[in-house]
């Protein structure tokens, strides 16, 4: 059988699964006259989108219509472990957008034809995430406010971090000013953990990481992940922020709604783009908002020329790899996940292997190469408690050539971690642009990762330090962790951990993180690459906004999805501040 058959396999039988534990969500919607005016359209119901949504029907006289491309969420994505299933192939629920192969990064990749993932779908990629709520750090806000945006430092964001958030975990006293309790979104820790996550602390600590809460304002140390989820479910901000108010008169949702071109005549008021970091920049040259070279070439009459939109990518990288293995008998996540004990644990209590995401377990924040800023870390290590190839290669090993494949051979199967370093802070950047005037064709991604050299050089200080805090005595001592030792094909004629051997693996087998922002950014007036201002409006086009993760001037040092909820939080504020419903 082949390995798409097992993926088609694997989907059906994830959709049985989920529909015998769990209810779809399914979210009440209109079918609206074309003709249809109202106050405000928001385009897009994924994590920012249900945000603005539902906060600005709070205003009872003000009419609300969310546009959504995709359809009701699947069944099996409410389910934690089952987030893998939206990377298999022909999904309805996911766009799987081409990407221009990658000349500095991935090159030990298949790459005949690299997609990126996306969710289409109510609820959008926070519907298909690993669901890790992490806010980045209090810096990354203060130093947009310092690029020219006031309103956008620690200080005031904060204030929406908390409104939006529920969090269920125990906390320290000191962590409790920076903690919202009774908001929408419930936030909590891993509550399950294979033999590897519950010693993450304990070889954090080994190497002078204490344990910390990463959404306050420390910063340096080791975490248990934070996850959106609710009773053993994920929560997506379209569970916690649209379906809570449907029942609102003055609140419509329709779906399967692709919006080709921006017309504000159906809008009295404002529409505002929540699409996403490709389909947001997409949208707007469309509509004629763009760089006026690009459009021409295209055919597409120019009505605001702005620069900046489409450039300015940015994402996360990330370096697969480094791995160890562990006893044999010692269960670990992936073969604990799918027992029948697992699934009978999951239906009575919403607890267990099934109410986590495959693998996730832990992380350390770091700073391995700035001594002038040492609280504020330039590389996050992800704990994985799974070894890649422990599922026989079937997913984890698939996008990689022969010869990576067959260095993992001796693995497969094998009960193992890997750590998985990110960098906080990248400084490659990469562009957005179309691929033809035709609003069905994708958008063309270039995340043109690692083409800044200082990328590579901080990322081989990370593979170090993953190294390091992989090899604690802790992991070796209560579960006989051995590193793989054996080089990598492609740079096995380099001295084994030498720099230089560093540097090719990671050009070989860094990749992004699917975290893509920036690509309208927010900026003051002086600077010519910005496409909307600090109150989020498009420049140069009256009652248009944009909030999503594309107005980021500067990527976040975490995960993006809590800080894209927060900025539908804040841009919802905005909107009320200005037609006088609020006063911040």
């Amino acid at each position: 059988m082949s390995s798409l058959s097992v993926m088609s396999l694997i989907t059906k039988l994830a959709a049985i699964i989920a529909g015998i534990f769990t209810q779809p969500t399914v979210y009440p919607t209109s079918v609206m006259p074309q003709d249809t005016i109202v106050d405000f359209i928001v385009v897009g119901a994924g994590s920012a989108g249900s945000v603005v949504a539902g906060r600005l029907s709070e205003v009872p006289e003000w009419e609300v219509l969310v546009l959504e491309a995709g359809g009701q969420p699947p069944t099996f994505t409410k389910i934690p472990f089952l987030h893998f299933a939206s990377a298999f192939p022909n999904v309805s629920f996911v766009n799987k957008y081409p990407t221009i192969a990658p000349k500095y990064s991935s090159q030990f990749g298949v790459l005949t034809d690299p997609r990126y993932t996306t969710g289409k779908m109510v609820g959008g990629s926070g519907a298909i995430n690993q669901m890790v709520h992490n806010r980045g750090n209090p810096q990354d806000y203060d130093n947009w406010a310092q690029l020219g945006n006031p309103g956008w430092d620690w200080e005031t964001v904060l204030k929406y971090f908390k409104k939006s958030e529920d969090y269920r975990s125990p906390m320290k006293p000191r962590d409790a000013p920076f903690r919202g309790i009774g908001g929408p979104m419930s936030v909590q820790k891993l509550g399950w953990m294979p033999p590897v996550g519950r010693l993450a602390i304990q070889a954090g600590m080994e190497v002078g990481l204490p344990e910390i809460d990463y959404n306050t304002d420390t910063k340096i140390g080791s975490t248990i992940l934070q996850l959106a989820t609710r009773n053993g479910e994920r929560e997506s901000s379209a569970d916690a922020f649209l379906m809570p108010n449907m029942q609102r008169k003055n609140l419509k949702l329709q779906i399967n709604s692709q919006v080709i071109k921006v017309k504000r005549v159906f809008a009295r008021r404002e529409v505002i783009i929540s699409a996403g970091g490709a389909d947001t920049p997409k949208l707007l040259m469309l509509s004629g908002i763009g760089p006026r070279e690009q459009l021409r070439k295209l055919g597409i009459d120019t009505r605001v020329d702005l620069p900046g939109v489409g450039q300015n990518y940015q994402d996360h990288v990330s370096l697969r790899g480094i791995g160890w293995t562990i006893h044999p008998n010692i269960s670990s996540s992936l073969l604990e996940q799918i027992s029948p004990s697992a699934m009978l644990r999951y239906q009575r209590s919403r607890d267990g292997p099934l109410s986590v995401p495959v693998g996730m377990c832990a992380s350390y924040l770091l700073n391995v190469h700035n001594p002038d800023e040492p609280t504020v870390p330039d590389i996050q290590v992800f704990l994985f408690c799974a070894l890649d190839g422990q599922d026989y290669g079937l997913f984890s090993l698939s996008g990689y050539q022969e010869s990576v494949q067959e260095y993992y051979r001796p693995t497969l199967g094998r009960d193992g971690f890997f750590m998985l370093p990110m960098l906080s802070r990248p400084k490659s950047v990469g562009t957005v642009t179309l691929k033809s005037r035709n609003p069905f064709d994708p958008p063309v991604l270039d995340h043109n990762s690692l083409s800044h050299p200082d990328d590579v050089e901080l990322m081989v200080k990370a593979a170090k330090a993953s190294l390091k805090l992989g090899n604690a005595k802790i992991f070796r001592r209560a579960l006989g962790a051995e590193p793989l030792k054996k080089p990598i094909p492609g740079c096995a004629h380099l001295e084994f951990q030498s720099d230089d051997y560093w540097r090719c693996f990671v050009r070989g087998m860094a990749n992004v993180m699917a975290h893509i922002s920036g690509t309208c950014k927010m900026a003051p007036d002086s600077d010519p690459m910005g496409v909307v201002t600090p109150r989020l409006i498009v420049r140069g086009v009256r009652n248009l906004r944009i909030m999503d993760a594309s107005i980021m001037p500067q990527i976040v040092s975490g995960n993006t999805n809590a800080p894209v909820i927060m900025i539908g939080e804040r841009g919802a504020d905005l909107i009320k501040e200005d037609y006088g419903k609020i006063k911040l």
